[in-house]
């Protein structure tokens, strides 16, 4: 739990932090990436996630929020990150027809599963209900897309932090960011692994560290960029006589 409420607030931190900016229209992406991971770690607590249920009738429509939350969060984060770090083959898989069939089949396979549970009455992360074959089937295919999305980063940002001809602190974010995407990627086939074994404390861990270092190499990603912009060009003459 406490590492639940750490993630939530680092996240939040983040994305109120990038709202000047986003105001100012400036990557705005980034920013709506850092609230929709933010608005996901507060559905996963408790407190939140029971306040929204109630508004929502009671019945758990607060965990399908949060499957579509993560999805749409993947989404930009995907797009953003591939763009950043020049992973073109990346982007295309995660914004081509490919990617979008992945979501379009992640996000029909949790609502198919989602109607097909008994969920009478709200509980979070479905806790009380685990002990049903659709609720742990909607919880894998609730993992379906950003497990695709991190297997299409995590490679691309690999190889950009070996690269030594990349800046340094640029480098550093995209090796955050790719042993983020392979946390999930860990997890995702650690639960296939483990489908009937009741979870562990790695069930719980593992996505929630996933996240944080992810959210932070994000921030540095954009932080990196946004002094890089300010630097003042160099003058081509100068440049050429030596004097830079």
């Amino acid at each position: 739990m406490t590492l639940q409420w750490v993630v939530f607030g680092v996240t939040a931190l983040f994305a109120l932090q990038r709202l000047p900016s986003a105001i100012r229209g400036e990557n705005r992406g980034t920013f709506w990436a850092f609230v929709l991971i933010a608005l996901g770690m507060a559905l996963s607590i408790p407190f939140f996630y029971q306040t929204v249920d109630a508004l929502l009738g009671g019945i758990n429509l607060a965990n399908l929020l949060l499957r579509f939350v993560v999805f749409a969060a993947f989404l930009i984060l995907g797009v953003k990150a591939a763009a950043a770090f020049k992973a073109h083959r990346a982007g295309r898989l995660i914004a081509g027809p490919v990617g979008f069939t992945a979501l379009g089949l992640a996000v029909a396979a949790v609502i198919i599963l989602f109607v097909l549970s008994d969920l009478p009455e709200s509980s979070a992360a479905l806790r009380a209900y685990e002990d049903q074959d659709t609720v742990v089937a909607y919880a894998h295919c609730a993992r379906l897309y950003q497990t695709y999305v991190a297997a299409c980063l995590a490679p691309a940002m690999f190889l950009y932090a070996a690269d030594s001809r990349h800046r340094s602190d640029v480098r550093f974010s995209a090796g955050l960011m790719s042993l983020g995407m392979s946390l999930f990627i860990v997890h995702a086939l650690l639960s296939l692994a483990l489908w009937d074994v009741h979870p562990g404390a790695w069930e719980r861990t593992l996505p929630y560290a996933a996240v944080l270092v992810i959210s932070i190499g994000l921030a540095l990603m954009w932080n990196a960029r946004r002094l890089e912009k300010k630097k003042p060009k160099p003058n081509p003459l100068a440049t050429v006589y030596g004097l830079r």
